[in-house]
Order: C-alpha cells, then sequence, then structure tokens
C-alpha cells in the first residue's frame, strides 16, 4: 500500500470504535509509516464532510482496486483542511445520534423554519440517516386543521433537534 491509496477498514478495533468509526468506512492513505502503521483520511458517509485522521495497522484496511483521479490528489495535497495543524486536530468522527424514522422535536425558533410554519416544539420524523453539512431531513408533515395535507420535509441543522423517546 502507498500514498494516496484507497482502503476499507476490515477490522474495527476499539481504538478505532472511539473514533467512532465503523466496519466498511473508506479512506485515503495520507502517509506510509514506519511499523507497518498508516496513516488514513476516513470519510464519514453518515454526516457528508466529515472526516477523521487515524493512525492504523496495514492489518485492519483492505487496498481498494480503484485510483484516485490525479486532480483530485493535487487537491488533496494543497488543502488547508489537510494542514499539519488540521490533522493533528481531528481524530474522531462526529456522531450522527440521529437514525432514520427516529421521533424528534425542533428546539429552536428560528426564522429559518418560521418560513416553513415551524416552531420550536414542532415534532418529526428523520426521513435518512445521514447529514450534509450538519443537516438532516426531517419530516414535519401532518394534517391540518382543515383536513389538508401539508407535507413539509426540509433539512435541519442537527444542533436544532432533540430524539424524543
Amino acid at each position: 500500500m502507498k500514498e494516496n491509496d484507497i482502503v476499507t477498514l476490515i477490522n474495527l478495533k476499539q481504538d478505532y470504535k472511539n473514533k467512532n468509526l465503523y466496519l466498511n468506512t473508506n479512506g485515503i492513505i495520507l502517509k506510509v509509516l514506519p511499523y507497518e502503521k498508516l496513516q488514513v483520511l476516513f470519510l464519514n458517509d453518515k454526516i457528508v464532510g466529515d472526516y477523521a485522521v487515524v493512525v492504523v495497522n496495514k492489518t485492519d484496511v483492505k487496498k481498494q482496486d480503484i485510483s484516485l483521479p490525479l486532480d483530485f490528489i493535487n487537491e488533496l495535497k494543497n488543502s488547508n483542511k489537510l494542514s499539519k495543524e488540521n490533522i493533528n486536530k481531528k481524530h474522531n468522527f462526529e456522531n450522527l445520534e440521529f437514525k432514520e424514522c427516529d421521533k424528534v422535536e425542533l428546539i429552536t425558533e428560528d426564522e429559518k423554519y418560521l418560513k416553513f410554519g415551524l416552531h420550536k416544539g414542532a415534532i418529526g420524523y428523520i426521513a435518512i440517516d445521514y447529514a450534509i453539512s450538519n443537516s438532516i431531513l426531517v419530516d414535519f408533515s401532518e394534517i391540518d386543521r382543515h383536513g389538508e395535507f401539508d407535507d413539509n420535509c426540509i433539512s435541519v441543522n442537527i444542533k436544532d433537534l432533540k430524539v424524543i423517546k
């Protein structure tokens, strides 16, 4: 295995679990290290845009048969997010506490939700089990007081929601 190879996590050790990684997480080798270790940029497919840079054993990942395009490799090398300072800070995936069909409550009164007629305390259901830029799709659809179906499925910041048990 070498730099920029695409790998998949195939052995989920406790140390990796503690970083919120999961089996079959895909990543890109940033650096080959001594003692059969690799520094890998793992991509979180549950929160699109989230990543973690983790040192793993070579035996814990499997090289994929696909390669990164040269343009992408150059972009990675020049990325501000991947500066040495940032790499040394970001070792865990963010944890998405929501699952598809979870019942949730809107806990924030905000103009961006008011334009859809939603207020703090509105109840909805998670429509998908992943987030993009820390927002998740929530279905607030209901039958209004006139018996009309009000289809209200919108993207909500995950910090503006709480799960209702």
